[in-house]
C-alpha cells in the first residue's frame, strides 16, 4: 500500500514534520510506503461535476494540515485519517461543543458571538452581546477563535475595556467566550486517543501563563497509569461523538473537581507527549489505520 500524508503549504512547524517523519517510519515497518506533500502540491481543480488533482495513485491519506477544502477533496477520492467530516467538527472549537451535546462531557459555560459581516454594527447591538457575556460569564473569562491552535488565538479577559477590545478586534472573526475555571490557570491534561483507547496521557503545567501549552512554555509529565478514571471516559465520549479515528483530547479540573472538555485536536502533535510518555503513539495510529483499512 502507498500512504499520502498532507503538510501545509507554508507553515515548516517542527512538530508536523516531526508526525510526518514518524509516521513514514512506522508505515514502512509494516511494508507500507508513504510519501509527504504540502498542500500547495495538491491543489484540487474543480468544475462542479468533476474533481481532479495531484493525488491519484495512493491507497489513503493522512492529513496533518487544516485545510478542509483539500480534505473534502481527498475523502472523495480515497480514505482519509482523520475524516473530512471529523477534522470539520475538531477544527472548530464551537462546532466541537455544540457536537456534544447529549453525550454527558461537562464543558464550562460558553458563549459563541454573533455573526457580524456588516462595517457599522449598531452600537445598541454590540453593548447588548457583551452585557450578556459579562453577566453570564463574569471576570476573568476566556476569549478563543474558533479556528485556531498552540494556545495562540486564546486570551485571558479581565475587565470589561479588555472585552470590548478584543470583540471590536475579532468582531467578524469566530470566537467564543468560556467561563474560566480557576483549577485551570496554567494547568490541564492532554489525552491521546487512538480508536478505542487511550494511549498516552499527559499533565501539561506552565507556571508563567494561564496557558499550559507546550507550545506556550507549558512543561509535561507522564500520568498515563495514573489518570483518573472519569478522565479517561470524558476523553472517550468526545473523541467517539466527533467521529475521530485518533485525537488529542484537552481537559481541565472543574472547581468541582470534575473533568472538562476544553477542546479536541484532530491533528494532535506527538513530539513531545511521546517523549514524555514513552508510549509509541505513531506505532499505534498506524496500527489502528492497517485494522480498519482491511475491515
Amino acid at each position: 500500500m502507498k500512504a499520502l500524508i498532507v503538510l501545509n503549504g507554508y507553515s515548516e512547524n517542527s512538530n508536523n514534520v516531526y508526525k510526518a517523519k514518524r509516521l513514514t517510519e512506522e508505515f514502512a515497518l509494516v511494508g507500507v510506503s508513504c510519501e509527504i506533500h504540502s498542500a500547495l502540491e495538491l491543489l484540487p481543480s474543480v468544475t462542479g461535476d468533476s474533481l481532479s488533482g495531484p493525488f491519484r495513485g495512493f491507497d489513503f491519506a493522512i492529513d496533518l494540515d487544516k485545510d478542509m477544502y483539500l480534505a473534502k477533496a481527498l475523502s472523495l477520492t480515497m480514505p482519509l485519517f482523520n475524516s473530512y467530516q471529523a477534522l470539520t467538527l475538531s477544527d472548530d472549537k464551537m462546532s466541537t461543543l455544540l457536537a456534544l451535546k447529549g453525550t454527558g462531557v461537562q464543558a464550562p459555560l460558553t458563549i459563541p458571538a454573533p455573526l457580524c459581516y456588516i462595517e457599522d454594527p449598531k452600537e445598541e447591538a454590540i453593548e447588548s452581546f457583551l452585557n450578556q457575556v459579562e453577566r453570564e460569564l463574569g471576570y476573568p473569562l476566556v476569549f478563543k477563535e474558533c479556528h485556531g491552535s498552540m494556545g495562540k488565538q486564546v486570551a485571558l479577559i479581565s475587565n470589561r475595556e479588555e472585552l470590548e477590545a478584543v470583540y471590536r478586534k475579532t468582531i467578524k472573526v469566530p470566537h467564543l467566550y468560556e467561563k474560566f475555571l480557576a483549577k485551570h490557570q496554567g494547568h490541564d491534561y492532554r489525552v491521546m486517543v487512538v480508536g478505542d483507547a487511550v494511549v498516552a496521557a499527559m499533565e501539561r503545567v506552565n507556571k508563567q501563563d494561564f496557558r499550559s501549552n507546550i507550545a506556550m512554555g507549558g512543561r509535561g509529565y507522564d500520568v498515563t497509569t495514573t489518570l483518573p478514571l472519569s478522565f479517561r471516559q470524558t476523553a472517550l465520549k468526545a473523541t467517539h461523538a466527533l467521529g475521530l479515528d485518533y485525537a488529542g483530547i484537552d481537559i481541565a479540573i472543574g472547581d468541582d473537581e470534575l473533568p472538562y472538555f476544553l477542546e479536541a485536536n484532530g491533528n494532535a502533535f506527538f513530539t513531545e507527549i511521546e517523549k514524555v510518555t514513552g508510549v509509541n503513539i505513531t506505532k499505534k495510529l498506524v496500527d489502528h489505520i492497517i485494522e480498519k483499512l482491511r475491515h
